[in-house]
């Protein structure tokens, strides 16, 4: 009889009727039991750290704070988004959107259509009254599957309800694309706002407070397009206050713009091809597809074959001509722990050569440390003081110009307007019987004498014409000096030798460096 005495899964003793142990036997009976037990034991620590078992949650808080704030774009930002992950394969099974008045009957959006208003009003209005908010109406929202209003009362049960079942390797997901406001206090100016439903909202500290509820282990990423979404940088720190250290929920996020500043985007237009906010360039660089649907090159900056969610921040700070000034969570955290060097430091300085921070910069940043060179047309070692100079003497050269090309707009359109009550002396009021009837009955005869006038093709050219903001132009050079400065920081922040600093900077930056759909994996 032979027996075998097998403590879990593995032999330690192998005996015959007479009790003698045999070498062969042990071997034979220990190497097979080895080759059942080492795919067992690979697929139980497999399991542990597999991404599969980790799931992304999508938030998503959009919409404004009543009808009057609640433009079509904020609703179209929702739509574009969802889109987003649908054409990605993702598992949206676990999304949330609050929007708005939720699923409350009620014309909530705030909606402009021009072309829905007859040729001759848009002309009569145009040339001889005011085109502003013509074609404005308002209609209940189209988002699908709201779960509810964007009242706090309502985000703060999503955390109790849904936040607390995450588990460790979980990644929630945060998208805000709202209306926000510059902090109330001077001395906390990065306790800005989310606006929500009923004119309430939700400061940055109430918010972090909300992240502290999630279970451990559960890593946040951040997607924030509304004014001032900058403040909430700080979620990176325990209640939003550096004083306080960092939190150990690891957190990042993207802004488009700084806490001081408002942001580029809110619109009741329509027409989705003239939206140039922020969300509208990051979602597109992950999803290789713009809102209208067009394929664009993926900015693969580092080239590792896939495109993070840095690679979208960067690919909306070299393409986006808006006014926003985009920061991430990995700078703010610079701004607190790094420092610039003076005189005879071994840290680098803020104007150093560009070669010098060209040197230090990662793959992501020298595209767009490039990109924006080429864009201002910036060459040479010394492009940061060059840089530096344009954002301190650019902006009132930036307006003068814009003033002056929209009056010569504005004075053919009124030479034209001039000559029409020269014809039709009652223009000089729309509601005269014969406006009227210019816009009704004789809309054809009106149309045609307008754009039949020797200067309407003159005025058109000028009207239409995409004119050179400086203000934007201007924003770009900050952009500039604020990626070179984040490079010199960071150099400085290893140089400075603090290695808890150093390991909680990587991590920020290793979650930055994290794509749609991998949860889990950088762990």
């Amino acid at each position: 009889m032979i027996g075998s005495t097998i403590i879990g899964s593995t032999v330690i003793g192998v005996t015959t009727g007479n009790g003698l142990y045999h070498p062969e036997i042990i071997l034979m009976r220990f190497l097979n039991t080895l080759l059942l037990t080492i795919p067992l034991l690979c697929v139980g620590s497999l399991s542990q750290a597999d991404p599969s078992v980790a799931d992304d949650y999508f938030l998503t808080i959009g919409g404004g704070y009543a009808p009057s704030g609640n433009q079509v774009s904020l609703e179209n930002n929702v739509l574009f988004f969802q889109r987003v992950l649908t054409d990605l394969g993702l598992d949206t099974s676990k999304s949330d959107c609050f929007f708005s008045d939720g699923d409350a009957k009620g014309h909530d959006v705030q909606v402009m259509d021009p072309q829905t208003i007859p040729k001759a009003n848009r002309l009569m209005a145009e040339f001889f009254g005011n085109s502003r908010s013509l074609g404005l109406t308002y209609r209940d929202h189209r988002v699908p599957n709201v779960r509810a209003s964007t009242r706090p009362d309502n985000i703060r049960k999503w955390f109790v309800d849904v936040g607390a079942t995450m588990q460790s390797g979980d990644r929630l997901l945060v998208f805000v694309t709202a209306h926000g406001s510059r902090s109330s206090s001077s001395k906390e100016p990065y306790e800005t706002t989310i606006a929500t439903w009923g004119n309430s909202s939700i400061k940055m500290s109430e918010f972090v407070g909300l992240l502290d509820e999630l279970p451990d282990g559960v890593d946040v990423v951040s997607i924030m397009v509304q004014c001032h979404a900058g403040g909430f940088s700080r979620l990176i720190f325990n209640a939003g206050d550096p004083d306080r250290g960092m939190s150990p929920q690891r957190r990042c996020g993207f802004f488009a713009t700084v806490n001081d500043r408002p942001a580029a985007g809110c619109t009741p237009e329509v027409d989705e091809a003239n939206y140039v906010e922020y969300s509208t360039y990051f979602w597109a660089a992950l999803s290789g597809r713009t809102r209208m649907g067009e394929s664009i090159e993926l900015p693969d900056y580092d080239g590792n074959g896939s495109v993070s969610f840095d690679e979208a921040h960067a690919y909306t700070i070299l393409t986006a001509d808006t006014i926003d000034l985009p920061n991430k969570t990995s700078g703010e955290f610079l701004n607190q722990y790094s420092k610039f060097g003076k005189g005879d430091s071994e840290l680098l300085k803020d104007d150093e050569p560009y070669s010098v921070i060209l040197g230090f910069a990662n793959p992501v940043q020298r595209a767009v440390l490039e990109g924006l060179s080429s864009q201002l047309n910036l060459e040479g070692e010394k492009r940061l003081l060059a840089a530096s100079d344009a954002v301190d003497s650019g902006s009132g050269r930036g307006r003068f110009r814009r003033r002056r090309e929209e009056s010569d707009a504005s004075r053919v359109r009124r030479e034209i307007s001039r000559d029409l009550e020269r014809r039709w002396p009652e223009l000089a009021n729309i509601v005269n019987p014969v406006s009227i009837e210019l816009m009704t009955t004789r809309s054809d005869e009106f149309i045609r004498a307008i754009e039949e006038h020797k200067d309407y093709k003159r005025y058109r050219e000028l009207a239409d014409a995409v004119l050179v903001d400086e203000s934007k132009r201007q924003v770009k050079y900050e952009r500039f000096l604020r990626v070179a400065d984040n490079v010199a920081l960071a150099e400085n922040l290893r140089r400075m030798g603090n290695e808890e600093r150093i390991r909680q900077f990587e991590a920020i930056v290793q979650a930055e460096s994290g794509t749609l759909g991998d949860a889990g994996r950088t762990q």
